[in-house]
């Protein structure tokens, strides 16, 4: 079977079993809640249309830009441990918005806690960005290593500031730093999804420029671009978008890091623009399936899908390096 094959198939059966998952959860639904909005399916169309629908879209935005991240951070960085919380952007959100609720009282997930959010993350993204032009030679591995540093001192700073508050730090700011997914309205889940959309699409047209960056600095002045403008906007655009993800549903683990692996495996895309489409359905698969496992294992509790997403992704971590 040809590659091009292989990877549409592998796509249409993600998306095939992505449109299945709004009908799973604590409660099973029938496909005819889809359409019936009378008679004995109105409960269930309304949960569907009123709860399911919503998060679904948000986690498929959440997911495929969290796997197309990780997928971008290994070739810019040329690393294939790179993942889209290396550089502490993550931390610096969640910094922000935990002093917001800590010190101020302002609840998680408002808009003036992810005013705070993005005001600690544009700090960080600044500092990177000068990080990596302070010296002539632009060496990747001192964007990350203070990344790296920058992500210890804000965890200790967030770990200082629970342990400040004498009382528990709150189920929602507890849920939310393990990573939760909130339900919210269908508008919000279509501004949220087509934010990120957007995104999305600008690192799938800058598809080339990273694929020259993967061949290396010197193939990439031949190609006509200098690369390390294209990677300090690659860095400030990514760094972005993570921030707005972060804002709205905390740091998710595992899924940036193995996504884009277990496609480069399964599909063996021959360019970036096929990893980012496929490293999008992927994403947004295990993302999906994780929510509906968070919520069908002991209902009605729901687990934090940061939780699920790492049980289930540490394993399957593991078993690729023990294959390289």
């Amino acid at each position: 079977m040809k590659t091009n094959n292989k990877i549409l198939i592998g796509l249409l059966l993600g998306i095939l079993i992505l449109l299945l998952l709004p009908f799973l959860g604590g409660e099973l639904l029938s496909i005819s809640a889809l359409w019936n909005s009378t008679g004995p399916n109105e409960i269930d169309h309304r949960i569907l249309w009123s709860l399911r629908i919503p998060r679904f879209l948000l986690v498929i935005a959440v997911g495929g830009s969290l796997a197309i991240l990780g997928a971008t951070y290994q070739i810019i960085f040329n690393n294939t441990l790179a993942e889209p919380y290396i550089l502490g952007v993550s931390s610096a959100v969640t910094l922000g918005v935990v002093t917001a609720e800590t010190l101020l009282n302002i609840p998680t997930g408002s808009p003036k806690s992810l005013g705070f959010g993005l005001l600690f993350a544009m700090v960080v993204i600044v500092l990177l960005i000068l990080s990596y032009h302070w010296k002539t030679g632009k060496e990747l591995e001192r964007i990350v290593l203070f990344g790296m540093g920058l992500n210890f001192i804000f965890s200790s700073a967030l770990f200082l500031i629970l342990s400040y508050r004498s009382q528990s730090p709150g189920a929602g700011s507890l849920r939310w730093l393990f990573g939760n997914i909130p339900w919210i309205n269908f508008n919000e889940s279509l501004i949220f999804l087509g934010l990120n959309l957007f995104l999305c699409a600008i690192l799938w047209v800058s598809g080339r420029f990273l694929d020259g960056l993967s061949l290396g600095d010197s193939v990439a002045r031949t190609l006509g671009f200098p690369p390390s403008k294209v990677r300090s906007f690659i860095l400030f655009l990514t760094s972005v978008h993570l921030t707005l993800i972060t804002s709205a549903t905390g740091a998710i683990g595992f899924l940036g890091l193995v996504v884009p692996h277990c496609i480069r495996l399964a599909l063996r895309p021959s360019s970036t623009r096929l990893l980012f489409a496929g490293s999008f359905i992927g994403g947004a698969l295990f993302l999906g399936l994780s929510d509906s496992l968070s919520r069908m294992l002991l209902p009605p509790i729901e687990f934090p899908v940061g939780i699920i997403t790492t049980l289930l992704g540490g394993p399957l971590f593991l078993y690729l390096l023990w294959k390289k």
